[in-house]
């Protein structure tokens, strides 16, 4: 008798709590498990003091002799305000830095959108994101992030500001042509030769070109920011314990208390995406052309300071990371540009990434550099994806495009948003 096959049915998977998933995050891929202290020792050089580079020389110092060469004369202030969490969120906890960070930080009540004329044209509440991320989740200005790295930076790491890198070649060439070590060459005329160079200069970053030739320049996103701070303790007790944002096309214009008196202001207007050229900082044409958008707002223009945040909005796109024992990371590899909202999350996550897969490889360097790549790059594109999605949203364009906005954000206030949009942030 001739048997019957029969079909296997298919089980639909279980649904997995939110709860899990956030759990989950600190098994993910490029987290694999690893003992500081249980290679052999490299010289390191990181090429930019900012979160990226203070953040991967924690990582490092327990095994590595560490050089950090900043540009800068000193820690950067200014900036601007930014969310915490994801990826980041979770690194930090494995790191043993949150806690740093978050003493640091502030969860706002939410965001209140204004008009021209100050009315308030709608809220979005904070809270039911915060909740549904389990807590993982405050708002922190860039500079007190870095702040935050410097406290707990090992004693070992050699720290140096002033010192501006002009290049980077190859040393000890090996048979087959492959380097044993860079050679960093600074503005002062003297070089630093080590067993590895990690570039963490910014969107902007010179080595990319090295790296990925031909990939050296910025991705624009249509959009150039400015922003700044400035004592103001009167407005800043106006402003309490919701952001503002404003209600308008084409130019838009925030104000939120930065703490200790402060008022933090930021601008977004469009751009020609062509365009790839630093703007230079004007506050006469600053002033110009906000002003209006809010009487608020327009508080924080008489305000601003000569000096000031002023860049394009830009991703930066390398089809590789890593040439012989010279490597990217932070917003040299991957940034996703302020749109997304986890330039600082994908820095700090970015760069445990890069110091496990160097300890998990031991003296393999190379195959270490190629391992953070593989199992990194995923999380950054597909977040650098999100920027890129959301940029036409940044500052609506027409009436149409604003009446869009302020419909979504009366959905983001419905039941279960809050669980809908952690999701979406964690890419579930």
């Amino acid at each position: 008798m001739a048997l019957r096959r029969v079909p296997l049915r298919r089980l639909p998977p279980r649904p997995v709590p939110l709860a899990s998933r956030l759990e989950r995050l600190k098994e993910t891929p490029w987290a694999a498990p690893s003992v500081a202290g249980s290679v052999e020792g490299m010289d390191v050089t990181v090429i930019g003091g900012g979160i990226a580079g203070l953040a991967l020389a924690h990582q490092l110092a327990p095994d590595h002799d560490v050089t950090v060469l900043e540009a800068s004369p000193g820690p950067r202030g200014g900036g601007y305000m930014i969310d915490f969490f994801g990826p980041g969120f979770v690194a930090a906890e494995r790191m043993g830095i949150i806690d740093e960070l978050r003493a640091r930080g502030h969860v706002y009540e939410g965001v209140r959108y204004g008009t021209p004329d100050g009315a308030e044209s709608g809220r979005i509440d904070v809270r039911p994101l915060a909740a549904a991320l389990g807590g993982r989740y405050f708002s922190i200005l860039r500079p007190e992030v870095e702040l935050g790295l410097l406290a707990v930076l090992p004693r070992s790491v050699d720290l140096r500001y002033g010192a501006r890198a002009v290049a980077v070649r190859d040393i000890g060439l090996q048979g087959g042509g492959s380097p044993r070590g860079a050679l960093v060459e600074l503005a002062d005329g003297t070089s630093i030769a080590s067993d590895l160079v990690v570039a963490c200069d910014g969107v902007r970053s010179p080595v990319r070109e090295r790296v990925a030739p031909g990939h050296g320049e910025i991705v624009p996103m249509g959009y150039r920011v400015a922003s700044y701070l400035y004592p103001d303790p009167e407005l800043a007790g106006e402003l309490g314990e919701r952001m503002l944002m404003t209600d308008t096309v084409g130019r838009v214009g925030w104000a939120y208390a930065a703490g200790d008196g402060r008022v933090g202001a930021m601008f977004a207007e469009r751009t020609d995406v062509a365009s790839t050229e630093r703007p230079v900082p004007d506050r006469e044409r600053l002033q110009r052309d906000f002003a209006g958008l809010h009487p608020q707002v327009d508080r924080t223009l008489e305000n601003a300071p000569e000096s000031f945040y002023d860049d394009l909005a830009a991703q930066a796109i390398a089809p590789r990371w890593s040439r012989g024992r010279v490597a990217l990371a932070g917003d040299a590899a991957h940034a996703p540009s302020l749109l997304a909202g986890q330039g600082t999350s994908l820095a700090i996550a970015g760069a445990e990434a890069l110091a496990r897969s160097l300890r998990a490889a031991g003296p393999h360097v190379e195959v270490g550099l190629v391992e953070y790549e593989r199992r990194w790059r995923p999380t950054a594109e597909r977040v650098q994806r999100a920027g890129r999605r959301s940029a036409s949203f940044f500052a609506p364009a027409t009436r149409l495009q604003l009446r869009l906005q302020q419909i979504a954000r009366r959905a983001v206030m419905l039941p279960g948003a809050g669980l809908f949009a952690a999701r979406s942030v964690l890419g579930h």
